[in-house]
């Protein structure tokens, strides 16, 4: 109780000094959407973004490995002077997120899942579809949360293993996502549904498709819903030249022309790999 209530005043004082960097990290390219909701909406705080390309994806893995690689990528961003971490991935925050909390008390942590979660629950839907990776279904954590804070809401949540890959291997304009994208979309489970969540911090990209297969059926903007979250978190921020920096576990040509060719994002990315 000393230890809980302890941690509680020191991120209080945390947030009154104010947020000096920003964290974010994902399996690959998807977390790129989070990225760029957040360069609009706090475009003066440095940022870091590490993509874990080496154990692309994390829907597919294990929670002990997903955990794992978590906190091997939390400990750099926090060595790097990150005191927000924004787990930009919807399989490491269903898996990982509470261990990280624990293990790292003087962070501040946001995950993808509760900012759309409490959206959800005070939002117009009564009848809301989720697509996610195996392991964010598999854990369950968006039913789960949205019944503890609106359990009028129906969420019908299903696995979509092929789109992370489709999207990771350039196919996003090619019309194969079309395909796939509908596939899915006519799985019976989604019937009736008002809205759709892109459970998946990847499936942004696919906002288009999805918007032509599903009409009358709003796209629900989740980097929009995080990155607000991340702003009431930096209610003092610490203004500076704004500065993003890119690091990769796997450096490859495909990578860096995909998120130039998808993002405009033009550096140079630095190949870090943790221990």
């Amino acid at each position: 109780m000393v230890y809980a209530v302890g941690v509680s005043l020191y991120r209080i004082l945390v947030r009154m000094k104010g947020i000096t960097k920003i964290g974010l990290f994902d399996s690959g390219l998807g977390g790129l959407t989070v990225l760029q909701a957040l360069e609009k909406r706090l475009p003066g705080v440095p940022k870091i973004y590490y993509g874990d390309t080496l154990h692309l994806p994390y829907g597919d893995k294990s929670d002990a490995a997903i955990i794992s690689y978590s906190i091997k990528i939390v400990s750099f961003l926090q060595s790097e002077g990150c005191d927000l971490v924004v787990i930009a991935c919807n399989s490491a925050s269903a898996a990982a997120g509470k261990v990280l909390e624990t293990k790292f008390p003087d962070l501040t942590f946001i995950n993808v899942i509760d900012p759309v979660v409490t959206a959800l629950a005070k939002g117009p839907y009564k009848t809301v579809g989720l697509l996610g990776t195996r392991a964010t279904v598999r854990s369950g954590a968006y039913p789960r949360k949205l019944e503890a804070m609106n359990p009028s809401i129906n969420l019908c949540a299903l696995a979509t293993p092929l789109l992370v890959p489709l999207i990771e291997d350039g196919f996003v304009g090619s019309g194969i996502e079309f395909q796939v994208l509908k596939h899915y979309l006519d799985d019976p489970s989604l019937e009736g549904i008002e809205a759709v969540v892109p459970g998946c911090t990847h499936y942004p990209l696919l906002e288009d498709a999805a918007s032509s297969l599903l009409e009358g059926v709003d796209w629900i903007d989740a980097p929009a819903i995080v990155a607000e979250a991340v702003a009431l978190e930096c209610k003092n921020p610490t203004r500076e030249v704004p500065k993003t920096t890119f690091y990769l576990s796997d450096k490859t040509s495909s990578f860096m022309e995909l998120a130039a060719k998808t993002f405009g994002i033009v550096t140079d990315w630095t190949t870090k790999v943790l221990d």
